[in-house]
């Protein structure tokens, strides 16, 4: 009996522990702790500052209800057939203050599927856009816009803007754009005239650069890599500078029925190409674009 007595006492100390011990369940709807109940809120990252600016202006081409922190979704015109409007996603690209106080601003478009999404693809090129603003009284006017008027680079969009003089008093733009396809990448660079009232591609897609690096094995006969600088040099008595490209690099051949192991001969490449503009077009006048297509 005493025994059991015993028993009885040690089970009623520990129950007595364990609901010291024992932490009280939340209320309903209480969280059960800070860290439990703490949500992860991911920040948009801000536009950075040039962003920003390039974003006010083609909201005053576009309007505010059209905009997102660093893209817009608008209405434009299809690139070949003008009298078709489709829905499209436009970023900023770069922007230019002019001597005489407007600003140029380059945009990127890509189709946008019924989901809103950007429809960009390896094989889709970027959509050039292009707008000249002035400030007038506070606010900015819309002086020109060009839109859709040139399909350039993949990947749904174009590379680099670099803005230049093309002659005496004539602002323009060149932009570089290509891409790489089965390990062999192109650049391009086209031309465009800010004062152009229909704006167009003024070189045609010249070719600056190309190798097949990605794509050169053992098994390849034929290898190269060539590199092109642009620059503009005055043409006297001429209203637009000539383009002129120089490039230099290398290429590495053998007879194609050579065993692979055989030695590729190298050969170190230099070349020069100057193109005229004919009054529609830049034209090649002197020397020979040596860049291989892809």
């Amino acid at each position: 009996m005493m025994k059991m007595k015993k028993l009885a006492l040690v089970c009623a100390a520990l129950a007595l522990v364990a609901c010291e011990k024992k932490t009280d369940l939340p209320a309903v709807g209480e969280p059960a702790s800070a860290s439990a109940s703490a949500v992860a809120v991911e920040a948009k990252p801000a536009a950075d500052p040039k962003t920003a600016r390039m974003m006010e202006l083609l909201r005053a081409v576009y309007g505010d209800k059209a905009a997102h922190d660093n893209y817009l979704d608008v209405e434009l015109p299809d690139q070949e057939k003008r009298n078709e409007i489709g829905s499209y996603r436009l970023e900023p690209v770069a922007m230019h203050e002019l001597a005489d106080g407007r600003v140029a601003v380059v945009a990127n478009a890509q189709m946008v599927d019924t989901n809103g999404e950007a429809m960009a693809y390896h094989v889709t090129s970027g959509l050039l856009n292009a707008y000249l603003l002035r400030k007038d009284g506070g606010k900015w006017k819309v002086e020109a816009r060009h839109e859709n008027v040139a399909s350039l680079g993949s990947n749904g969009t174009f590379g680099e803007v670099a803005w230049v003089s093309l002659g005496q008093g004539k602002p323009g733009f060149i932009v570089q754009h290509g891409g790489t396809w089965q390990g062999n990448s192109i650049n391009l660079m086209s031309v465009f005239d800010l004062a152009d009232g229909s704006m167009h591609d003024l070189a045609g897609s010249v070719s600056l650069s190309s190798d097949n690096e990605g794509a050169c094995g053992d098994e390849t006969s034929h290898c190269w890599s060539i590199q092109g600088k642009w620059q503009f040099e005055k043409r006297e008595q001429a209203a637009y500078d000539d383009l002129v490209l120089r490039f230099a690099g290398y290429e590495e051949t053998r007879a194609e029925n050579a065993p692979d192991t055989a030695e590729r001969k190298r050969d170190e490449l230099k070349g020069m190409a100057r193109y005229k503009f004919d009054g529609g077009r830049y034209v090649l006048v002197e020397g020979e674009n040596i860049v291989p297509g892809v």
